[in-house]
């Protein structure tokens, strides 16, 4: 009996405590600027303030600013935050002994560009800008350097990390060696100030484009060629490069001009590129009308217009890479080590693998490493879909049929009208041109109503074909036949080059046999949407609306081959994204089989 009253007296006691915690939360409510604590870790105005000997100065300078108040409430914020050493430099460098010398408008600039409203690790960090911009709405930039034998991380070139990931209640510190400052001058004051681009200047005045990459209205991409450049090809003035660029010209500031077309095939449309979106994104729209520049890695260089026409290499021109990614008040300005004209496009292929998100490739441990990750809508810049709180996945391995999905990834997509009606996205930059579209999906046979069927879109033209996922290929059919029939094999799996398939009583190898090997290989199947004259070379929107399927489709990849190409061949590497053609396929078979007979 003692001991049910004591267990009462302890429960009433436990109410009572908890009810005296909770009364004044319950009270708060009508008050929406209450910041209630909701564990005793430290926020980040407060590990500031506990850490004098390293950020004594940053501490005056916040309330000088009135910022602090923001570092001391609940969010999600990454503080790059310079140490005393570092305000101390900065100070010296402007003559000034305190930051109460320093005007309150410059301080609060100078907070806006150290403070990320994201919560942005040291794993996050990659060779060029943050995944999101700071508050002064630049983004900043980062880039591995080997000084004195050891390795360094530096935020816009310049300011060397001392201490990173200090994870606090609202957010996470980095501590910097040097202050970073805002940029306050345009790109073409950048440029002018430099010295070192005078004939590119002088290009951009006489053409009128000064003025627009002057303009804080972007933003703006400039690849810009020094000096340098231009004498090395035998230019020692802007009036020697008009010369030779637009030698019978009158009005310079015509964009129908050569002189004027030039200058703006080194400006991008209307988008801010640095060197890691430019190495995803492939190909970039310049300011000359349905003109653009292919991006391609070489090893670590970054190269424009290199490319592969008509079976034949045409070499590109090297992007001066350290010298890149210099953030100015309108946009982004790269160096090049060589100069570029403009390059007569017709339309090319397009093989987009769709899960190449520059979000998604920028999540550590996430990227094409088995597993899956929910993504919400938003959380990607170049895709789309109905409903707020939808999501969608993206998915590495674990399918059953690892191998042959390109890079075995895909973006898995519940569309159907009851959940997600439709998904749209941006495609990569399309040269002007007529095309046939092909949806690369894995597919099941019959499936018990479960994988979808759905309508294509490209800028909101339906295509004639319905693309069904329950469809998948004989692939001892003809594949002239299977084209015919709006289907074909996009992928190639090297790992089957030596798997063979009993057919009319004889074994015969399955690369011969137009087959990938696996039961459920069959379903990796390219379905024709049908085709799209494309009139303006750029990005352009194609979209998927659900018709039926409980099931969902998984993405694989979208080609966009010119009419009069080869639609069957080349097929995708599945392991390494590269093209190969039926010959190479075919020679990999001969090397194997002599390989096994010991010849």
């Amino acid at each position: 009996m003692n001991k049910i009253k004591n267990k009462k007296f302890r429960w009433v006691s436990v109410a009572v405590f908890a009810l005296a915690l909770w009364l004044p939360l319950l009270q708060s409510c009508d008050d929406p600027d209450l910041q209630e604590r909701t564990n005793f870790q430290e926020l980040i105005g407060e590990y500031l303030e506990n850490n004098p000997e390293d950020y004594s100065m940053l501490v005056d300078l916040l309330y000088r600013a009135e910022s602090m108040s923001f570092l001391k409430a609940y969010g999600g914020y990454t503080l790059l935050a310079p140490d005393n050493q570092a305000l101390s430099a900065w100070l010296a460098e402007k003559g000034l002994s305190s930051v109460e010398d320093v005007p309150v408008a410059e301080l609060k600039d100078l907070v806006r560009y150290h403070v990320i409203r994201d919560t942005i690790s040291s794993m996050e960090f990659v060779d060029g800008r943050l995944k999101t911009t700071n508050m002064f709405g630049h983004y900043v930039t980062t880039g591995t350097y080997y000084e004195d034998n050891q390795t360094l991380v530096k935020l816009n070139k310049y300011a060397p990390i001392v201490e990173q990931d200090v994870r606090l209640a609202n957010g996470i510190v980095h501590r910097i060696g040097a202050v970073v400052q805002p940029e306050l001058e345009s790109a073409a004051e950048a440029l002018d100030n430099d010295g070192r681009f005078s004939i590119f200047v002088e290009a951009l005045r006489q053409t009128g484009w000064y003025d627009s990459l002057h303009s804080v209205v972007g933003p703006h991409t400039v690849f810009a060629v020094p000096d340098a450049v231009y004498q090395e090809e035998g230019f020692s003035t802007f009036e020697e490069l008009l010369e030779d660029v637009a030698p019978e010209t009158t009005n310079l500031t015509d964009t129908l001009n050569d002189m004027n077309r030039y200058v703006a095939y080194h400006i991008l449309d209307n988008s801010i590129r640095y060197i890691t979106d430019l190495i995803s994104d492939r190909v970039g729209l310049t300011r000359t009308h349905n003109e653009v520049l292919t991006i391609r890695m070489d090893g670590t260089k970054v190269l424009v217009n290199d490319d592969v026409f008509a079976g034949i290499h045409e070499p590109g021109f090297e992007v001066d890479r350290p010298a890149s990614d210099r953030t100015v008040l309108n946009g982004v300005v790269h160096e090049m080590k060589a100069d570029f004209r403009i390059k007569e496009r017709f339309p090319f292929a397009v093989y987009w693998d769709v899960a190449e998100q520059i979000e998604i490739m920028k999540m550590p441990g996430v990227f094409r490493r088995p597993g899956w990750v929910t993504l919400a809508n938003g959380q990607l810049e170049k895709v789309r879909w109905y409903g707020e709180n939808n999501t969608i996945s993206y998915g590495a391995g674990l399918s059953g049929a690892e191998g042959w999905h390109v890079y075995d990834d895909r973006l898995d997509v519940n569309l159907r009208p009851e959940v997600v009606q439709w998904i749209e996205f941006d495609t990569p930059i399309l040269v002007a041109g007529e095309y046939k579209m092909w949806v690369c999906t894995r597919n099941v046979w019959g499936d018990n109503n479960r994988k979808a069927i759905y309508y294509a879109y490209f800028n909101d033209e339906v295509f004639p074909n319905i693309i069904n996922n329950r469809m998948t290929l004989n692939n001892l059919t003809p594949e002239d036949q299977l084209e015919s029939e709006g289907f074909k094999l996009y992928g190639w799996n090297p790992g089957d080059i030596g798997h063979t398939r009993e057919v009319d009583g004889e074994v015969r190898n399955i690369t011969q046999l137009n087959y990938m090997d696996n039961s459920g290989a069959s379903r990796m199947t390219g379905q024709l949407a049908g085709v799209v004259n494309i009139e303006t070379t750029g990005s352009h929107r194609v979209k998927f609306v659900g018709i039926t399927g409980t099931n969902g489709a998984w993405f694989d990849m979208i080609h966009f081959i010119p009419v009069e190409e080869n639609q069957l061949w080349p097929r995708v590497n599945t392991k390494t994204g590269a093209l190969v053609t039926k010959e190479e396929i075919n020679a990999a078979y001969q090397e194997y089989a002599a390989s096994q007979t010991g010849d």
